[in-house]
């Protein structure tokens, strides 16, 4: 396998920051060749002269990679094992989600920031539509289509920009500019899915004090969508720039496969510990303590175990970065085919069902609590008892099933948090456990 080197960039930067390597032998390096950063790339791979091993590189360099459509005709086009990430990023790199980019050497910069008023086309309500439908369809936008930048993910998607008068546009042909939104369209059949999420979201904004992605249901029937407005995009007048952002694994070193604690070993697991230690590393810890607390609770009590560590980001705004707003919260437990397993252990449970007030404390004092103080417990107690309160509001065909979940959930962790409090009977809803 012959040796590949890549530029990497940040978009706030004209010149590369660093060097990643593909070695004779198939190894992945990266080492930094400049020290002049307002952040590192990531806080599993802060800014030093010595260069980062196979492993510390793959870790972050792979979770840039999606299973999508486009890295398979990568793959098949020129003949990459999905092993080789550094020959992938060679033909995908330009497209890395967020700030960063991978290219040949002497490319130059692959993404730039765009003028809202000059380097988009504008789409008419009738090419949305037809995007929408073949989202839905084919889990792919029409093959006359420009995809500006492909995304992963169970549903279909496309990034959008969104223009001050209000219309929708895709980046100029050429142009590697920033989106503003993204648009994700489930597949026939399952429409209640999109009101379900913006509901669940909606929810969580509510509850707690953590900013949320701003999410809108768009279009009816058997053809909607959830517009998702992006968080790491910066809009100074008509001037779109992105934002350096890193989902936890990245953050954590951790390959994409160990996204699930139960996927881990060692210290190379997502778990409450792990977590801890990032939230540490943020530029105001205990706010990003309290908040990513609150969020997993509300997050459980609302029906999503599936809280990985790909569900959360941090973003780079300065030298530290801060813990991003939620995103993709899914009310998993009303699915059948899905383990409803947490996605890291709470104390020894592995089920929601299963948390102790004990659990609970020992969970509190992994992310950084000292300890669980009454005023602690009290704000978990309300929490709850919010929740608890929108149980009964929750009928029809979108809302009735995350109702039954919310009463599930709630129940359980209202032993936990050792709560008096009645949950509205709800017809049950059948666990999947591991």
């Amino acid at each position: 396998m012959p040796r590949l080197e890549l530029e990497v960039f940040l978009e706030a930067h004209p010149a590369p920051i660093g060097r990643l390597t593909r070695f004779d032998d198939g190894a992945v390096g990266f080492h930094y060749i400049t020290d002049a950063l307002a952040h590192p790339l990531s806080l599993s791979l802060p800014v030093r002269e010595e260069p980062f091993t196979d492993a510390e590189a793959r870790a972050f360099f792979a979770n840039l990679l999606f299973e999508n459509a486009q890295r398979e005709q990568v793959m098949q086009r020129h003949g990459l094992d999905f092993t080789d990430i550094v020959g992938l990023l060679e033909h995908l790199g330009g497209d890395c989600p967020g700030a960063v980019s991978c290219v040949p050497i002497g490319t130059g910069p692959a993404k730039t920031p765009g003028d809202l008023l000059s380097d988009y086309d504008p789409i008419d309500d009738d090419t949305l539509r037809r995007i929408m439908v073949s989202l839905r369809d084919r889990r792919r936008v029409p093959d006359d289509t420009r995809d500006p930048s492909p995304l992963a993910g169970v549903q279909g998607k496309i990034a959008l920009a969104q223009l001050p008068c209000g219309r929708f546009a895709l980046p100029k042909r050429g142009l590697n500019v920033p989106t503003t939104h993204i648009l994700k369209v489930p597949r026939p059949g399952e429409m209640s899915a999109v009101a379900q999420e913006h509901l669940v979201m909606t929810l969580i904004a509510e509850l707690q004090r953590h900013p949320v992605a701003e999410t809108q249901c768009i279009g009816e029937g058997d053809l909607q969508g959830l517009l998702i407005t992006r968080f790491d995009r910066r809009i100074d007048g008509t001037t779109v720039s992105r934002l350096h952002q890193e989902d936890f694994a990245q953050g954590l070193g951790l390959g994409p496969l160990l996204k699930y604690e139960r996927n881990g070993s060692g210290a190379r697991r997502f778990s409450a510990e792990a977590v801890g230690r990032l939230l540490m590393a943020t530029e105001q810890p205990g706010q990003a303590r309290q908040a990513f607390l609150e969020v997993t609770l509300l997050n459980l009590a609302l029906g999503n175990t599936d809280n990985h560590a790909k569900n959360h980001a941090l973003l780079y705004t300065g030298q530290r970065p801060t813990f991003a707003p939620i995103y993709d919260t899914m009310p998993v437990l009303i699915e059948d085919q899905v383990t409803h397993q947490l996605a890291f252990d709470i104390g020894r449970a592995q089920m929601t069902d299963e948390i102790t007030r004990a659990d609970l404390d020992t969970f509190i004092l992994a992310l950084g609590f000292p300890r669980t103080t009454p005023a602690l417990l009290a704000r978990l107690q309300q929490l709850l008892t919010a929740t608890v309160a929108h149980i009964p509001e929750m009928s029809g065909p979108v809302r009735k099933r995350i109702g039954d979940a919310m009463a599930v959930q709630t129940c359980a962790l209202a032993q936990a948090l050792e709560m008096d409090i009645d949950t509205p009977k709800r017809d049950l809803v059948v666990l999947n456990r591991p």
